[in-house]
């Protein structure tokens, strides 16, 4: 058994089962007719490997704009999860006057995704920072000046960026230790209610985290599994100039 089985129901483990065992028959068949060295079994493609690793009944679909890709995914749903075959539509770029990602405003949430300042829904707001040794996620109110107490309005600005925090660490595939500052709560029931919140948003990322609880200066340390490089590695490089300070050194002010 792999960890990713540990909340599968028993109709996925049988049909993953079953599709296994119908591989391997195809295996030994190939094989008992085999005279030479031949291909008996390969991996399928990255689209198909994604679909198999990530997509169910919590996914509201996939779409995909290659006839080709999209029959060989439809057809592997079809046999591991017949119910959410459905989900899987074809997009005709040609009929629908736009590619897909245009469509779906694909390059904007790249864009946004490897911006520094994400906005939340009531006008706060979070900066998210990269040094070498962590991640560093600041909260601010922002534009978010509430309608009640101070109290009242920072609490729920921290609760938007407990839920939109877990959303861009799965999103930019931030790993390593990261370190959240979330703005100073005085009664320790709201505190609480954010860690609450922030674990169950949590919940939703197969990548192995582990937090802590906030302190009295309103921090919380984490840690995520870092599996890959991060979306702002793999879309940028250190900048020649500054070589990743940030900031250039007028070395005449030193002569």
């Amino acid at each position: 058994m792999r960890t990713a089985a540990e909340h599968a129901t028993e109709a996925e483990l049988t049909a993953d089962m079953r599709l296994l065992l119908e591989q391997w028959n195809r295996i030994e068949e190939l094989a008992k007719g085999a005279k030479k060295p031949t291909l008996l079994h390969r991996e399928p493609e990255l689209a198909v490997r994604v679909i198999r690793e990530e997509f169910n009944a919590d996914y509201r679909g996939v779409v995909i704009d290659d006839r080709r890709l999209f029959e060989e995914v439809r057809d592997y749903v079809a046999a591991f999860n017949p119910e959410l075959a459905d989900r899987v539509e074809y997009y005709d770029a040609e009929a629908e006057g736009l590619a897909l990602f245009e469509r779906h405003h694909v390059h904007e949430q790249v864009h946004k995704a490897l911006d520094r300042k994400v906005w939340l829904p009531s006008g706060g707001s979070l900066i998210i920072e990269h040094t070498e040794a962590l991640s560093v996620i600041d909260v601010n109110t922002g534009k978010n000046v509430g309608t009640s107490n101070l109290e009242e309005t920072v609490f729920n600005n921290n609760l938007e960026a407990a839920e939109e925090i877990a959303k861009q660490l799965r999103l930019r595939d931030i790993g390593g230790i990261i370190v959240i500052d979330f703005i100073d709560m005085e009664v320790k029931a709201n505190r609480s209610k954010v860690i609450e919140t922030f674990r169950d948003a949590l919940a939703r990322d197969k990548t192995r985290t582990q937090v802590f609880d906030i302190s009295e200066l309103g921090l919380v340390e984490m840690t995520r599994k870092r599996i890959g490089e991060g979306l702002l590695t793999e879309f940028s490089e250190e900048c020649p100039n500054c070589s990743g300070r940030g900031v250039v050194v007028d070395h005449s002010l030193l002569d």
